[in-house]
């Protein structure tokens, strides 16, 4: 009985010991995530790579120092557990402290505040200035040329001014007066930043297919989506085509990016709404 005892203590302290290392070890993989959004992420990714060697290093010359007892579990904690902590720590810290983003003039001093432009507003321009939504993408290429011709639709796609990234759930088309939004946009990004640096697209006009194969993946995803109509375009604030002749760090090029569009909206061109699980700028045009 006194062994089953022992037995079962042993094993409850290995469940709680693992359990602890790979906590551990998620809480560091979940900030260099953090650190990607936010910040370049070599900076971060350094900080982390070494502490954890350090630690490593401190944690195997103490257990080839002698190999039992105390010392080899203090040394277990060093390796497996410690590490990752002091690293997820440090990382967090660095992202933190690169995270606030200076006010932009007549603009509230929350990005949440400032671009929270509801969905039934930006309908109801997506209706007004769109196109019914198409059913596939086969009708899309069957009627582009006779859209094109009548000027109701034009092909985007990456350029000096703009970057549109591979799209699984949508394609590079909108009506015109998107392209024009989007060109402007670009020109005021690159003149604040006095730079060739670029924002990314990453979605653009979605099908009646694209929605339903989207839902599968994103719960939130909806039916009547503005991006149906060929008005609406998300737009990356944590990923850019940076300008290596002058490089910037991603919360100066996110505060370019939110002060050009901020003027944009003041002017009446578009509707923002900011999506921060998606890192990215839902924008209608109006």
């Amino acid at each position: 009985m006194a062994e089953k005892s022992i037995n079962k203590r042993k094993l409850i302290f290995k469940s709680v010991y693992y359990f602890i290392t790979l906590l551990a070890w998620g809480l560091l993989a979940w900030a260099l995530r953090r650190a990607y959004h936010y910040i370049n992420l070599p900076k971060a990714f350094w900080v982390a790579l070494v502490c954890v060697g350090v630690i490593y290093f401190c944690g195997a010359s103490l257990f080839t120092l002698k190999t039992g007892g105390l010392k080899r579990f203090i040394s277990h904690c060093l390796l497996l557990q410690l590490a990752p902590l002091c690293a997820f720590i440090l990382t967090l810290w660095v992202t933190s402290s690169r995270m606030d983003v200076r006010p932009i003039a007549g603009v509230a001093n929350t990005y949440e505040r400032s671009f929270n432009d509801l969905q039934d507003t930006q309908k109801r321009a997506a209706i007004k200035n769109g196109l019914a939504p198409f059913k596939s993408r086969n009708e899309i290429k069957s009627r582009y040329k006779q859209l094109r011709k009548d000027k109701k639709l034009v092909e985007i796609s990456t350029n000096q001014k703009y970057i549109v990234q591979n799209l699984t759930y949508s394609s590079p088309y909108v009506v015109p007066k998107v392209e024009k939004l989007l060109n402007d946009l670009a020109d005021a990004f690159q003149e604040k930043t006095q730079s060739k640096a670029k924002f990314v697209v990453t979605s653009v006009l979605r099908t009646k297919e694209d929605v339903k194969k989207l839902q599968k993946v994103n719960g939130n995803a909806s039916s009547a989506s503005c991006h149906c109509n060929g008005t609406t375009i998300d737009i990356s604030y944590v990923r850019f085509g940076e300008d290596r002749r002058k490089p910037y760090s991603k919360p100066e090029l996110r505060l370019a990016l939110a002060q050009a569009l901020h003027e944009l909206r003041k002017e009446g061109r578009c509707y923002v709404k900011i999506e921060k699980k998606q890192y990215c700028y839902h924008i209608t045009v109006r």
